[in-house]
């Protein structure tokens, strides 16, 4: 959080990154299910040997197609590298709108349906697209919500940075820019935010509440009052919940876990 060009790349990142994944942390080993393919066939979620990039997609959305050309085009560079593919549809959509979204997009991989969503279930799957990345050993290595900007640039970064072809330094300087200063208040509360974002998905609620507290304090944003919500509503405090999600959608009118959880 260096730099207005990140921010402007970030904003995005961390206002959903908590909602990306809600079920499963960075490190869980993901199980390596079979599901019918769109084109018949069985295919498997993952790799049981290289690294495999699975993602969450789902047509009609206003920034999808986009955000899968983007996809495909990074696919597409990364050809010839040992990287398994696939995309995860939910078994609510319509065939046909699959097949359309495929073909505007230039989407080359195997499209698996989600039978009863129970993969969408597993993860917690808020958000369209999100990737979701796995080493050779089935862990988590990264997951990665839509962007605005630099989404191709950013999924590149991290596919390589599983595959081991740039270390941890320059995938941060493909994250983390440097540019112009920003105000330090931003800076620590992002940290803060991570922090309780961790704590929470170990169920160590105290923390977690303690720490997202301190990051609205730092500089309030709608990730931060989410959490705080959803935080909350694991403690058993529905009405201070609420608030909390109301709070969130005064931050940011398109929060959809705010508009949920304030009903």
């Amino acid at each position: 959080m260096r730099g207005l060009a990140y921010l402007a790349t970030v904003g995005l990142l961390w206002t959903w990154s908590a909602l990306a994944f809600a079920n499963v942390p960075i490190g869980a080993v993901v199980d390596n299910v079979s599901l019918p393919a769109l084109d018949g066939s069985q295919q498997s979620l993952l790799s049981e040997s290289n690294v495999s990039v699975f993602i969450f997609i789902k047509p009609g959305l206003e920034h999808s197609n986009a955000a899968l050309a983007q996809i495909a085009q990074c696919q597409k560079e990364l050809t010839n590298e040992p990287v398994h593919w696939c995309a995860i549809v939910s078994d609510r959509v319509p065939k046909a709108d699959v097949e359309a979204q495929v073909q505007a997009t230039g989407l080359n991989m195997p499209v698996l349906i989600d039978r009863g969503d129970e993969l969408y279930g597993k993860f917690g799957v808020a958000l369209h697209p999100v990737i979701g990345i796995t080493g050779p050993d089935r862990k988590l290595v990264a997951y990665l919500p839509f962007a605005k900007v630099n989404y191709k640039t950013l999924m590149q970064a991290e596919v390589r940075h599983a595959l081991k072809e740039i270390t941890d330094a320059e995938l941060d300087a493909v994250v983390n820019p440097q540019a112009v200063t920003v105000d330090e208040n931003v800076s620590v509360a992002h940290r803060f935010f991570r922090l309780a974002d961790k704590q929470f998905q170990a169920t160590n609620y105290t923390q977690a509440l303690q720490n997202t507290d301190t990051s609205l304090a730092k500089s309030p944003t709608a990730a931060a009052s989410t959490l705080r919500g959803r935080i909350l509503t694991a403690q058993g405090k529905p009405a201070e919940a609420k608030a909390a999600f109301e709070a969130a959608l005064k931050l940011d009118a398109t929060d959809a876990s705010g508009t949920n959880g304030a009903k």
